[in-house]
């Protein structure tokens, strides 16, 4: 969404895991027949001890949903290096045809991937571009 050119297939999302907000995200991902990667139900997103169980003995970051339409796959976050209040105040805001959405600002993708344990090529590569275009921004500032 920034101007790198590597396609991922997925769009990371990273939302409030209250109660409401989950159900949510569970209504519209069986609306739309995307379904768990993992063989755990959906609803065991409301679960925190799952998720924390999933975070501590399996290692995950994501609980990844997929289709069998297509190839895309949607990873909402478990648990996330910077908290929803500030990836929120720093987003930016784009437009997709006329829906306005917020995306990471460079600075905070920067810093969740340089946490990411242990960093993989993608990462180190993202990071480098990220940087790049932010300082290409403000050479033309």
């Amino acid at each position: 969404m920034h101007g790198i050119n590597r396609f991922t297939y997925d769009i990371d999302l990273n939302v409030s895991l209250d109660e409401d907000n989950l159900k949510k995200i569970i209504a519209i991902t069986k609306k739309y027949k995307f379904f768990p990667r993992i063989p755990e139900p959906v609803e065991n997103l409301l679960n925190d001890k799952k998720r924390i169980d999933w975070i501590t003995k399996k290692g995950a970051l994501v609980y990844t949903f997929i289709s069998n339409v297509d190839t895309l796959q949607i990873d909402i976050f478990l648990d996330y290096p910077i908290g929803f209040d500030e990836l929120y105040k720093n987003s930016d805001k784009i437009k997709i045809e006329k829906v306005e959405v917020l995306i990471s600002s460079k600075e905070d993708l920067i810093k969740a991937k340089k946490k990411v344990s242990p960093i993989r090529d993608k990462d180190m590569s993202d990071i480098k571009e990220l940087e790049a275009l932010i300082k290409n921004e403000k050479k033309k500032k």
